[in-house]
């Protein structure tokens, strides 16, 4: 998504146009207009304030607006506007293991839509996206732009972890397990995220204003298919890490079963070898010209007399 023209304040960016022709107004003046949109990132004190007394907020809502880790909520406040939460991935830098989780806040009524990221923006609309849109319209096309962006990183990332677990598959020995589980962590949180945004989607659309919105209803249908493909994959990637650790597991006793059969195989060698190591003298044995080469003969056939017991009794 593309940036468009920013203000910056100290703390943070306000944004805000007429949703008709998506022109650039000040944003104390958005708050007295009809049909615009206000869109902040990590709002100042002030800011805040107004936003409070604009759509009757209390405390508590300003906390939840200010919180990056809320979980989705959906309720309609006494002022009759909305106030809908949800939580969503954000693009993953160079270095980073998994992606970032945070919550964005949007607040409506039927004059004006305002997006809230409590710290700094991760997704930006252009002016193509909401132009000509009604309030409600702009709220519908806002969460669904969000929910294919979640979707679209469940997809992602299943598709690096069916590449991920071929290779751990094909080599054991070199699997990097720990990597295995953050990506299952990862998508077994976007499946937690996406229950809960599905749960608070829903709730909207059972609000008259937004009852039977196909945009919604199809991001509703969208966070229940990001929830079963990150569920299932979760329970695939379990089910990956427990294969390959019982592949590793065979492998060990093998190499262990192969160290046994060796350490008995050359125990009676051992043993014989000690005695001819032994300080005497009256050995009758050592008087025989072939005594030498009998003894490790002997020895030998031993321990091939020993190997094939082994494997008869397939210990080895």
């Amino acid at each position: 998504m593309q940036h468009g023209n920013e203000t910056k304040s100290d703390t943070g960016i306000v944004l805000a146009n007429m949703l008709a022709d998506m022109e650039e107004v000040d944003w104390r003046q958005a708050i007295t207009k009809d049909q615009c949109i206000l869109r902040l990132a990590k709002p100042s004190k002030q800011v805040l304030e107004v936003l409070a007394e604009r759509f009757a907020l209390d405390k508590l809502h300003v906390k939840d607006i200010c919180d990056p880790t809320h979980p989705p909520h959906f309720t309609r406040l006494e002022s009759g506007a909305l106030h809908i939460i949800l939580r969503f991935p954000v693009e993953r830098e160079a270095g980073d293991e998994a992606c970032e989780i945070t919550s964005v806040s949007i607040l409506a009524d039927d004059r004006m839509c305002s997006l809230v990221w409590p710290a700094r923006r991760f997704h930006s609309f252009t002016s193509h996206d909401l132009k000509g849109l009604k309030v409600d319209e702009c709220v519908s096309k806002i969460i669904h732009m969000l929910v294919d962006y979640l979707l679209s990183r469940v997809y992602t990332l299943r598709e690096e972890m069916d590449e991920f677990e071929e290779e751990i598959l094909s080599d054991v020995s070199r699997a990097d397990l720990g990597r295995l589980l953050t990506m299952r962590k990862e998508i077994a949180t976007l499946a937690r995220h996406a229950r809960t945004s599905a749960i608070a989607i829903e709730k909207l659309l059972a609000d008259s204003a937004y009852k039977e919105n196909l945009r919604l209803i199809d991001a509703h249908e969208h966070m229940h298919r990001a929830t079963s493909i990150a569920e299932s994959k979760a329970e695939h990637a379990l089910n990956v890490m427990q294969a390959a650790q019982s592949l590793l597991s065979q492998r060990l006793n093998e190499v262990m079963t192969f160290l046994a059969v060796i350490t008995v195989v050359l125990t009676p060698m051992g043993i014989i070898a000690g005695v001819f190591g032994m300080n005497f003298t009256q050995m009758e044995v050592l008087t025989y010209p072939h005594g030498f080469v009998m003894s490790v003969c002997g020895m030998l056939l031993l321990g091939a007399m020993l190997a094939i017991f082994f494997k008869l009794k397939r210990w080895w």
